[in-house]
């Protein structure tokens, strides 16, 4: 447990959160060097290829592929924000293993599986993190250590984002596998609760609670 606590005191720059961010990055961009075109679509068209080529087993992989531009610049920027957050707050071999295996290929293989979807993304993966911050936040509500104003807005943004990812508010775009998105909302619940329940899930230390 002290050394779990030591690296929480001691990391703050979100190291393998911009790793993901990097290899994102360089598979997207070799989806549009293999479309040969910059057309926003490009991603899709290569994603496609993909699947027809290697079958129903590309969804072990799908979740390193975006569609469009705007796909991968939002999911991109959603990834670093809440990947920030929870990477602070657990082992590195955790994280990895969080991101890629549970949130990563456990969303898309369980909505292929059991709703026969196809999902391309790391949607599953942002909306795993923000129920993980949702749900962490919530519990600093209830931490007298904490300053409410620090923390009202991670549990309210969060919140706001879990809900529209899964489609409780607001319209998603337009072929959406917002199944992925509920699986990917039910596995971070899981991750949350293995963390709190194993390696006592909290938060870095501020002036107000180290």
């Amino acid at each position: 447990m002290e050394d779990i606590m030591t690296q929480r005191e001691t990391k703050y720059w979100p190291t393998l959160t911009l790793a993901f961010g990097v290899v994102f990055a360089v598979v997207y961009s070799g989806q549009l060097l293999i479309d040969g075109s910059l057309s926003k679509d490009a991603g899709y068209q290569t994603a496609t290829m993909v699947k027809n080529t290697v079958g129903n087993g590309s969804v072990v992989f799908s979740w390193l592929f975006h569609s469009t531009h705007i796909h991968f610049s939002e999911n991109l920027a959603i990834f670093l924000l809440t990947g920030w957050w929870v990477e602070n707050r657990v082992d590195d071999d955790r994280f990895i293993l969080g991101v890629a295996v549970v949130l990563g290929i456990g969303a898309n293989v369980a909505a292929a599986l059991f709703f026969q979807v196809p999902g391309a993304g790391i949607s599953g993966i942002t909306t795993g993190l923000g129920m993980m911050i949702a749900l962490g936040a919530f519990e600093r509500l209830f931490d007298s250590t904490v300053r409410l104003m620090k923390n009202i807005p991670d549990f309210t943004l969060s919140v706001v984002f879990v809900l529209w990812s899964i489609g409780a508010i607001g319209p998603l775009p337009a072929g959406t596998a917002v199944e992925v998105h509920h699986f990917g909302a039910v596995f971070g619940t899981a991750w949350y609760a293995t963390e709190k329940v194993r390696y006592d899930f909290g938060h870095p230390p501020t002036p107000q609670n180290s």
